[in-house]
């Protein structure tokens, strides 16, 4: 029975979608995510972690930009949460958190204000820190 060709059908479809690894299959697209130093002057300490990275430690001058890619997972449960350093002030906020952002696209634009992080698209969407 384990070799019947429906069998082997479910196991082939599951090998495409998931591959032999916990990776998602290459056809699952990457997100990438830009955050821009916009301070108004002082360099930016940015960290930021998921569950499975640690993404180090960042030091963005001013209107410069910090960039990192990862691949979200089916379940949308995918979040990265940072830190943000500047003028002996610590902010934290979570830049990437899968159900607020998933259905968004694949590119994400932030600003880092002082006040507030803002998502930049077709409307712009500021955020409290946390």
């Amino acid at each position: 029975m384990r070799n019947s060709p429906k069998f082997c059908v479910a196991f082939l479809i599951m090998v495409l979608l998931f591959g032999l690894s916990h990776e998602l299959p290459p056809f699952w697209p990457r997100t990438d995510l830009t955050m821009t130093n916009n301070l108004g002057g002082p360099v930016l300490t940015v960290h930021c972690k998921s569950k499975d990275n640690d993404l180090g430690v960042h030091m963005v001058a001013a209107k410069t930009d910090y960039h990192f890619s990862f691949q979200p997972n089916i379940w949308k449960t995918t979040l990265f949460f940072c830190s943000f350093q500047w003028n002996n002030q610590v902010k934290q906020f979570d830049i990437f958190d899968a159900p607020r952002d998933q259905d968004d696209g694949y590119k994400f634009y932030w600003t880092i204000k002082p006040d507030s992080p803002c998502k930049l698209g077709k409307k712009i969407k500021c955020f409290p820190w946390k």
